[in-house]
């Protein structure tokens, strides 16, 4: 009897202080228990992940903008290495073709001595005034000749052989006098030489050039 009694009690506690769960509730406590840990997931991990990977990205993106553009400069700097090593062999070949200011007066001696062993009379050998270009010098050399065609000739051959350049610009042949069975005419020849100017000699830069007008 007392059994009974106390188990009423306690059906009587439960009907009262205990509440049974709804369905609802009970989705609501499940989705809960899901969506909670993946909210968290996408703000405390994958959000700061996609910022880094994205900051990655725009530092790759722009590394790889880098190193396109050292690479242009790189084969321009190629290039322009190429050019100046051309230009230095360039300068070289016509460094042996232009003499040194200090080499014309035995260049002019050879010329000279060219026309007498070709068997000319040299009535005037006169080196005229330098003309500057940019980087070299023309020496003008008006010769006066007597002497057979073909001589004359010779000469001009042999002056073409030289190591330096020496041009003839003007040939002017004159009357001739028969002198021991021989015509011998009595000529006017221009030359033209070159020389290499001197650093010091170099026209300079006008330093106004590269100013903007005010």
């Amino acid at each position: 009897m007392k059994v009974n009694k106390t188990k009423e009690a306690f059906d009587s506690f439960l009907e009262k202080k205990v509440v049974p769960l709804d369905k609802k509730v009970i989705i609501t406590i499940f989705a809960l228990v899901i969506i909670v840990p993946i909210v968290a997931f996408y703000f405390l991990f994958y959000t700061e992940k996609t910022k880094e990977i994205k900051g990655l990205e725009s530092r790759e993106a722009s590394l790889f903008k880098e190193i396109t553009e050292a690479k242009a400069i790189a084969a321009k700097l190629e290039e322009h290495l190429a050019e100046m090593e051309e230009t230095k062999r360039l300068f070289a070949e016509a460094s042996v073709l232009l003499p040194q200011k200090k080499e014309i007066p035995s260049l002019l001696t050879n010329i000279s001595a060219l026309g007498t062993n070709s068997g000319l009379n040299m009535a005037t050998f006169s080196p005229g005034g330098e003309r500057r270009k940019e980087f070299y010098a023309e020496i003008p050399v008006s010769i006066k000749v007597n002497g057979p065609y073909h001589n004359i000739g010779t000469f001009l051959f042999e002056v073409s052989k030289l190591d330096r350049i020496v041009s003839a610009i003007n040939i002017s042949l004159g009357g001739g006098n028969m002198q021991r069975g021989e015509m011998l005419l009595g000529s006017s020849i221009n030359l033209i030489t070159y020389r290499f100017l001197e650093e010091s000699e170099m026209a300079p830069q006008n330093p106004q050039a590269g100013k903007k007008k005010r």
